[in-house]
This record gives C-alpha cells, structure tokens and sequence, in this order.
C-alpha cells in the first residue's frame, strides 16, 4: 500500500472540496491521528502520565521545557490545535505560570494561507459581488488558525475589513475536535491531575468555541446585535458595521478600524493609554450582560483594538453570550444584591430560578453561597475561571445546576478579568465593576429608561388584561350559580409532607401502644382458665413488652425528627 495514503492532510487538499466541504475521509483521519501522535512524541509529551501541572519551584525547569515541547507540537499541527492552545493560554488559573507564558506565544500570527486559494474561496462565496471591491490587499493584515483578514476598498471609497476562512478548515476542524475530545478523555481516565483540573469538560467547552468561530454566519448575526445594542446605549466602544451583502458563511466583510490591539500596544510598551481604554470596555460590557443581554464572551487582549484617538473597539464576534429575559433580570437582582452587600437577596435571586432539589437543604446551601461571595467575590478578589467552575459545583453539590447561558457569562467576565489583570495590573476590577454597575443600574433609574420598561411591561401584560374581563365573568357566574370551586394542593412541598407523616406515624404508635396497655392490664386482672394454651398473665406480660416496645419506637422516632 502506497505510504502517500498516510500523508497527514494538508490544506490544499481541503481546498479543493465545494463550497460545503467534504468531511476526511477515514484514511485522511487515521493519518491526522497518527501526525498528532507522532508530534506528541518528538517533542517530549509522551507518555502523558510524565507531564508536569504542578506549582513546585524544583521542577521548574522540567515544566518550561514540556511547555515549549507542547507550544511548538501545536504549531507544527496547525488547524484546530493552535486555537485550542490560544485558549489554553489564558487558563492560568488552573495551569501553571510556565505553561501559561508559552502558550500565549501562539498568540503570534500564523502563516497565511495561498493567495491564489483565498483568490479561489471569494470567487465561489461571492460571485459577482466580487467586482464590488475596487482593491484587495493579497498580503493579509493578520492571519490566525481558522481565518486571515484583508484591507480592501469597494467603488465608493469605503475601507473594509475582509475576514476569509482559511481553505479546508472546516474539515480540519472536524477532526480535529475529534482526535482533541478523544485525547481528553483517555487522559481523564488516567492521569489524575487531568481529572482534577475537568481535562474533558475544557476539551468539550473549547471544542464548541472553535465550531462556533468557524460559522460566520452566526458571527455576522452576533455582531449586528452587539452594534444595535450599542448604538441604542450609544456605548463609547465602536463595534465595525458589517456589510451584509458581501458575507457569508465563510467571508464577513466589515467596516475596518484602524489602531492596535492591546496585545501589540503592551509588546510595544506603550500602556498609557491602555487602562482608560480597558475602563471603557469593562462598562461596556457590564452594559452588555446586565441590561442588553447579549454580550461579547471572548475579551483577550487581542480582541480589543485601540483608535489613534485612544477609543477602545472590539473585534471577533464568534463566540457571542445571549442571557434570556428571566435570567437577565436574575442577573440584575443578584448584581443589586452584590452591590449592597447582602447575601440572603444574592441567595433570593440565585433559588427564584435554580430551586434546589431538597428544599431542606436551604439554610446549609445559604451559607455556603454567603462564604462563597465573601471570600471569592469580595473586594481584591480575582474572578477566574476556577471561580465559575466553584460556584458550578456549589450549586451541583446541593442537587441544582447554574444555567448554561449564566455560567457562559461568569466564564466571559473571567476572562475579561484576566485581561484586564495582565494589561492594567493596578486597576481594582472588582472595585472597578461595583462602580460600573451601580451606575448602570441608577442610570434605568432616568424618566426615559423608566417610561421605556413600564412600557414594556404594559405591553407583555397587555395580553392577559384582555383576557381579565372574561375570566371575571366566568367568576362571577359560578359563584352566582354556586359551582366556584378553589382548588388548593396540600403537602406540595416534600418537607411538609415528612412532617405530616411522622405525626401520623408516632401518634399511631402512641395509640397502639395504649391499647395494648389497657389489654394488659385486662388480663391481669382476668381470673385464671383452664384449657388455654396461655395464661391470663403471660398474655399480660406480652401485651406489656408490646406495649413498651410502642412508646420506645415513638420516642426514638420523635427523637430521630429532630435532626431531618
């Protein structure tokens, strides 16, 4: 068998498939798999079990040279692992100072693909519609794993952005989420501290980061939503205007803003400027979560651009949060209640849509939630992703879990906070957020904000106003005809109906108990028969031990419910 048919796919041989890519086939997998595999063990990362995550200053070294082992094993593998690596790098909180330093190095550009490929990729996507650029940079601006953008110029003068999906990425990326799940998963089943750290749950999380981020169609919708928002709010962070009729699913074409990110202003040194700039973004997208619900769920460094007049704009809109009417006024409260400092109404807010399984569990689960805001939330705190994770677990511990969609906003502000943490190291983010949402939340306080939700709600209520009158009427009429009925549901709740079954279950035993007293005492005082096969005051003494058996188990189990 020809050895070519092990080659590791390359991207020229994706390009060529139609515009819906055709998956690798089988063999094209098998030889991803063994590439991998085979750049695991020329850079020292096998066996795995061998692998360093520890904080132990003596091993330092043995962990900066696995890091780099790993750093240059993903760049060689190119496609889905250099991003997954970029994402890595900014898990400081569970991975240690060594790894985290190289990783960020795959921050840096990769190489761009073809320009001939990319010439290929717009004429399918676009058409015609590709006469419309006047200009097109062939050397891109900036190229990453999944797509590169170009400067170009359409007939009217305007400067856009092209962002272009890298040829056959998508079925790279396929595959490689694939091999990326699968190597988790072994490793959590064997290395302990991968279990300890969640190796699977990241691996899943990132793995539908990187789909998200390859579907610009969606990215194309998150972005008009975040610039509507921002246009309302009239929001100091300029969001670039996309041009939908030169998008698609695989080019999204949007204004282009000239400046640098704060990753390439803090590599130059020029931090000035930066804290002012990340200040604005942090109350931008408090803004975001709190009021509009559709917020921006990856601020690193390299997704903040700053103008030459020092405003801050964002960029990549691939992984977008959206926080639904209820769970965007649960955020509200519980902000409120963080402001104030009380944790029985964070602990209010938080059971209103996350009941617990065991509503005995209430005072325990109250407590832990006021020690977790006190010592994890409060002033100097740092809220990283570890955070999110524990507040995760202190809700499944009491048989609950956070929504989804809440614990994608806990883990953007995280990594908002990591950002602002290594950018503007002084900045107080926690402070800083009080701040900002408190104003936030005086500022719905304004005649328009309120005229605004009383408007709102009048019309979410104006529905069921309609209906009153008729359902007056149906009152009215039973109760004239003597047919009104109120159903009440008894016991609903699990621990009303324990303690009506122990009452029940106790009075029981005392009645018994007494009943076989007062038997007792009858067949003493009986006079001896013959013929029996026991006597009156054997049966007695049976019927006292029974007796006393009774109220010793009432006792015990009055005893036993004192403590549930």
């Amino acid at each position: 068998m020809s050895s070519s048919l092990f080659a590791p796919p390359r991207f020229s041989d994706l390009a060529a498939a139609a515009a819906g890519e055709k998956p690798l086939t089988w063999r094209q997998r098998r030889a991803r798999f063994r590439q991998i595999w085979g750049l695991a063990r020329r850079h020292g990362l096998l066996p795995f079990r061998k692998l360093d995550f520890s904080y132990d200053p003596a091993t330092a070294e043995v962990r900066a040279r696995q890091a780099r082992g790993l750093r240059e094993a993903l760049e060689e593998a190119g496609g889905g692992f250099i991003k997954a690596g970029q994402l890595l790098s900014t898990r400081d909180d569970i991975l240690p100072t060594e790894w985290v330093r190289e990783l960020s190095r795959l921050q840096k550009e990769v190489n761009p693909a073809p320009a001939a490929q990319i010439e290929e990729l717009l004429e399918r996507e676009l058409g015609e519609r590709r006469s419309r650029f006047a200009t097109f940079d062939v050397e891109p601006l900036a190229a990453a794993s999944i797509a590169q953008v170009h400067r170009a110029t359409l007939d009217d003068g305007s400067v856009v952005a092209v962002k272009v999906q890298r040829p056959g990425i998508r079925a790279l990326l396929d595959c490689d989420i694939d091999i990326m799940l699968r190597l988790a998963g072994w490793a959590t089943r064997r290395i302990k501290q991968a279990r300890q750290f969640g190796a699977l749950d990241i691996a899943k999380q990132y793995a539908q980061d990187l789909r998200n981020q390859a579907d610009f169609a969606r990215e194309a919708s998150n972005l008009e939503s975040l610039a509507q928002s921002a246009k309302s709010a009239r929001d100091e962070v300029r969001i670039p205007r996309i041009f939908p009729d030169l998008s698609t699913d695989r080019v999204l074409t949007m204004e282009f803003i000239d400046g640098e990110t704060i990753t390439a202003l803090r590599r130059e040194g020029q931090t000035d400027e930066i804290e002012d700039a990340l200040r604005t973004v942090l109350r931008s997208f408090l803004r975001q979560l709190v009021i509009d619900g559709v917020f921006h769920a990856d601020l690193h460094p390299g997704n903040v651009i700053i103008d030459p007049e020092g405003t801050p704009a964002l960029i990549d809109f691939g992984s977008v949060g959206r926080l639904d009417r209820d769970l965007r006024q649960t955020v509200q409260d519980l902000a409120i209640a963080f402001l104030q400092g009380d944790t029985r109404r964070v602990a209010d807010a938080a059971l209103a849509i996350m009941p617990l399984a065991n509503p005995a569990d209430e005072p325990a689960f109250r407590r832990a939630l006021a020690e977790f805001v006190t010592h994890d939330l409060g002033s100097g705190s740092r809220v990283t992703l570890r955070t999110i994770d524990n507040a995760s677990d202190l809700f499944t511990r009491y048989g609950t879990a956070l929504p989804a969609d809440l614990v994608a906003a806990g883990r953007a502000f995280a990594i908002l906070e990591g950002t602002l943490r290594t950018a503007a190291p002084t900045m107080d983010v926690i402070g800083e957020s009080r701040d900002a949402a408190q104003a936030l939340i005086l500022s719905q306080l304004r005649p328009r904000a309120l005229a605004g939700a009383i408007g709102r709600s009048a019309l979410g209520a104006f529905p069921r106003l309609r209906r009153l009158p008729d359902r007056i009427e149906t009152i009215v009429g039973d109760l004239a005809d003597g047919k009104l009925t109120v159903k009440i549901r008894l016991f609903a709740d699990d621990r009303d109906r324990r303690v009506v079954t122990g009452v029940i279950r106790r009075v029981s035993t005392v009645v018994l108990g007494g009943m076989l007293t007062v038997a007792s005492f009858v067949m003493f005082v009986l006079p001896p028969f013959e013929g029996g096969s026991l006597s009156p005051v054997a049966a007695g003494v049976a019927l006292a031990l029974g007796a006393a058996a009774s109220f010793v188990t009432a006792t015990v189990d009055a005893l036993l419910g004192r403590h549930p």
